[in-house]
């Protein structure tokens, strides 16, 4: 069944593509004026004989309104949200490659218009104000009236064939007219207007290989972040006047590392069924990125980090109310599983003294004075976080620190608000079964440093071997808000501890912050891991 987009879900997509043109549209227009200005032969002319001949015809201000007009309409006429996922993703996309155009090939209008005396006089006074006569090559308007009626053009679906062919008929001739106006209202080059049309075309072929927001997300973020850096290079350097081709230069390189990095996450985020391949975002036998990681993305790991560290005050203020925010869930007297943030270095001995002992670091001390009974624990860090690194090397070492704890490390590379099902279900029984084969482990060390003690004649009390067998299972990610916690449902789920029938209510109850929507951890994976009960505790 199609699914109706709600108004709100219309409200904001429209919004974000307005917001998203304005930004880098205004941008690239300041950007080419000052360019303009300073160096006016840096800036092109596309002018052809063949555009002396087209005549301006004022009257034309009128379909060139249109555009506007009908990119708004766009958003609300679309029926279902596949259409209206597909229509933003278009538009976006022609906005920041036309966007990228503008600035690697800056031009001008050649033409002097005069603005006329009749009553389309206020129309092009109104157009002087808001847009200056650069960003031509592709003309947006063009693309934009091709990549609207092909969106819009199944959106009257009568029965009357007639009434198909009129509104088709209707639509194709407003976005001609939007198309021509372009030229004849003296805004673009014929050259522009092809530029519109190829762009359009190469959008279409993307836009149906593309194969969530995710993508378009990160090539815009990409894009943005380009030219944000590379233009205020520009002006920075312009403005001092010190070592300015340096500056510049300078700009556009770390521009340049932006864009191909976030392309590069792109590309990631549109692999189909990802394998757990390390080529991406590798990391050592500890946890940590590793320097060949670092060179590909340091600028998305370096915003990662920050939101790391935004993550933790999060938690702070979040459990003001509460003093343990992450409590352990005991999955039996022998294995507990918690999901987390990655955690800082400041907090790890404090969360893992209440995990392993449900105390303070001070009432373990105290404890541990008065010959508290010796008790083995295993940590188990499975990290989820590919952009950032883990833990578990400052766990190993806060947990050395309190008492001998082994602590293992195991790695499953996810990408942030990647749905979960984009993963192979093979890969999470991989994972869940490592972790059973650790478990098992220490059970059986524990059974067999029992089994030497009564050789020696060393009765170990019941208390001492219960303790032996404790294993603590953490899962994290940066945030600690949707990947750590929806793996860890997996995992229980695959357990049998927990069904298709309590696991929302168990999330609700346990982690009530956390981000899981249905497209993030979808009711069929759900159902297939519940199907797969290989582990009885």
């Amino acid at each position: 069944m199609l699914q109706t987009p709600s108004n709100l879900t219309r409200f904001k997509h429209l919004g974000l593509a307005l917001a998203i043109f304005y930004l880098l549209y205004n941008l690239t227009t300041f950007y080419s004026v000052s360019l303009y200005k300073l160096y006016p032969s840096k800036v092109h002319n596309l002018a052809t004989p063949f555009d002396s001949m087209i005549p301006f015809i004022p009257a034309m201000i009128v379909p060139y309104s249109w555009s506007l007009i009908l990119f708004v309409a766009s958003f609300f006429l679309v029926r279902t949200s596949t259409q209206l996922s597909l229509l933003s993703y278009r538009l976006i996309l022609t906005t920041i490659f036309a966007c990228l155009i503008f600035y690697l090939y800056p031009a001008r209008f050649s033409f002097n218009r005069s603005i006329p005396d009749d009553w389309t006089q206020f129309g092009y006074q109104f157009l002087q104000l808001v847009d200056k006569p650069f960003n031509q090559l592709p003309s947006l308007h063009v693309s934009y009236a091709m990549l609207l009626g092909v969106s819009l053009w199944d959106v009257v679906a009568s029965k009357k064939r007639l009434i198909s062919a009129a509104y088709r008929l209707l639509l194709t001739g407003i976005c001609t007219l939007i198309a021509l106006s372009t030229v004849l209202t003296y805004q673009h080059h014929l050259l522009d207007m092809f530029g519109g049309v190829v762009l359009a075309v190469l959008v279409l072929i993307l836009s149906n290989r593309i194969r969530n927001a995710l993508v378009i997300k990160h090539l815009t973020l990409g894009v943005i972040g380009f030219l944000l850096i590379a233009i205020a290079g520009f002006y920075f350097a312009n403005m001092s006047m010190i070592a300015s081709e340096v500056v510049e230069d300078l700009a556009i390189m770390i521009a340049s590392y932006w864009l191909i990095s976030f392309t590069m996450l792109a590309g990631v985020y549109q692999q189909v069924k990802p394998i757990r391949d390390i080529r991406w975002f590798q990391k050592s036998s500890s946890g940590r990125l590793t320097l060949h990681t670092w060179i590909k993305f340091a600028p998305i790991i370096i915003i990662y980090n920050g939101m790391s560290l935004f993550g933790q005050w999060y938690f702070k203020i979040f459990s003001k109310s509460q003093k343990y925010s992450l409590t352990p869930y005991a999955i039996n007297d022998k294995v507990n599983v918690v999901a987390s943030p990655r955690l800082m270095q400041t907090d790890l001995s404090s969360h893992l003294t209440y995990w392993l002992f449900g105390s303070s670091l001070l009432e373990l001390r105290s404890s541990l004075e008065s010959n508290r009974p010796a008790v083995c624990h295993q940590i188990i860090v499975v990290d989820l976080a590919a952009e950032i690194s883990s833990h578990a090397h400052n766990l190993e070492i806060a947990a050395n620190g309190i008492m001998n704890t082994t602590v293992h490390y195991l790695y499953l590379p996810l990408l942030d608000l990647q749905p979960l099902n984009d993963v192979l279900l093979q890969y999470y029984i991989d994972l869940f079964q490592q972790i059973e084969a650790l478990i098992q482990s220490v059970e059986t060390q524990a059974i067999t440093a029992n089994n030497e003690s009564w050789v020696e004649g060393n009765q170990v009390e019941d208390s001492q071997v219960k303790g032996g067998l404790i294993t603590l299972i953490n899962f994290h990610c940066v945030m600690g808000l949707s990947r750590s916690i929806g793996v860890q449902v997996l995992y229980l789920l695959y357990c049998g501890t927990l069904t298709v029938y309590n696991y929302q209510s168990w999330i609700e109850q346990h982690y009530p912050h956390a981000h899981l929507k249905d497209t993030y951890l979808p009711q069929s994976l759900v159902e297939t891991m519940a199907n797969y009960k290989s582990v009885t505790y």
